[in-house]
C-alpha cells in the first residue's frame, strides 16, 4: 500500500518552522560528529503532549539523516512529501519531478530510458526508477562538464 505524507495538509506555524529548522541543524550536527547512535543504535526522544503527559520513544540511527533533511526543509518554510521508492506515479507527476514536459517524458519512456508499466491505457512509473534516471543524468552532465573544463584548461582558456 502506498503512503504519502505531505506537510501542506497541516501547515506549520512560524514558531514551528523555526523549531524544525533548529532541530534539523542540531540533528545534522549530531550526525556529522558521527555520534555512535547514528551508526549502530537509536536516538531516544522525549515528547511532551499538550495535556502535560510525557512519552518516550526511540528512533533508529539509519533514519536520522532523512529526518534531518525533512526538518531542515521544513525549517526553510518548504512543504515536504515523503514517498516510498516502490510507489508508482503518473507520467505528469514524473515529469514534474524531473522538471520536464510530459510529452518529453513520454518520449523517454518510449525510448526505453525509464521503465514503466501500463495500467489500462495509462503509464505508471516507480519512484526508484525516476531516482535512478535522475542520478544517471546528473552523473552524465557532471562528466560532460568535467570534459569541457579539461579541454578549456588544455587550451589555456581556464
Amino acid at each position: 500500500m502506498q503512503r504519502l505524507a505531505q506537510t501542506n495538509e497541516h501547515p506549520l506555524s512560524q514558531p514551528e518552522i523555526q523549531q524544525a529548522g533548529v532541530s534539523g541543524v542540531a540533528l545534522q550536527d549530531l550526525i556529522e560528529r558521527e555520534h555512535p547512535c547514528v551508526r549502530t543504535g537509536t536516538l531516544r526522544v522525549k515528547s511532551e503532549r499538550s495535556d502535560g503527559e510525557e512519552a518516550e520513544f526511540t528512533l533508529p540511527g539509519p533514519a536520522l539523516p532523512l529526518l534531518s533533511v525533512i526538518l531542515r526543509e521544513l525549517g526553510n518554510g518548504k512543504d515536504v512529501v515523503v514517498l516510498a521508492t516502490d510507489a508508482e506515479v503518473t507520467t505528469q507527476q514524473a515529469a514534474t519531478f524531473l522538471r520536464v514536459s510530459r510529452p518529453y517524458l513520454v518520449k523517454l519512456l518510449e525510448e526505453g530510458k525509464i521503465p514503466y508499466r501500463l495500467v489500462g491505457p495509462r503509464r505508471r512509473l516507480l519512484v526508484k526508477d525516476l531516482l535512478r534516471y535522475k542520478e544517471q543524468e546528473e552523473a552524465d552532465r557532471h562528466r560532460g562538464l568535467d570534459e569541457l573544463t579539461a579541454e578549456a584548461q588544455r587550451l589555456g582558456m581556464y
